[in-house]
């Protein structure tokens, strides 16, 4: 490869990557978008139910609230699991408390 079959290569890849690095191949066209008239978005606006509106925005925080503390609180409880089971003489006691029972369980279906 000469001189400058390299160079135009190494240029075109820095122009390539420099396009994706900051994002100018998904940006989107503004100046050919639909605008639609003011008066129209004040209509529809105005015809918005308030309290609907508010009583839709409650649930959905409430819903969001509550798998955010769901997954919060699984990460914590793995946390301290894998605290717990990170010594080894503890993974063996848990292991024969398992294995008494499993064996008691497996006994009394027979």
């Amino acid at each position: 490869m000469s001189d400058f079959e390299l160079a135009i290569k190494t240029a075109a890849e820095k122009a390539v990557l420099k396009m994706v690095l900051d994002g100018s191949w998904i940006a989107p066209d503004y100046s050919n978008r639909f605008k639609m008239p003011p008066e129209m978005l004040a209509d529809v606006w105005r015809m918005i139910d308030q309290d609907s509106l508010k009583a839709a925005l409650a649930a959905r925080i409430e819903s969001e609230l509550a798998d955010r503390i769901v997954n919060m609180m699984a990460a914590e409880i793995a946390t301290d699991v894998k605290q717990i089971l990170s010594v080894q003489e503890r993974r063996e006691s848990i292991r024969h408390f398992a294995r008494q029972h499993m064996d008691a369980i497996m006994g009394g279906a027979k």
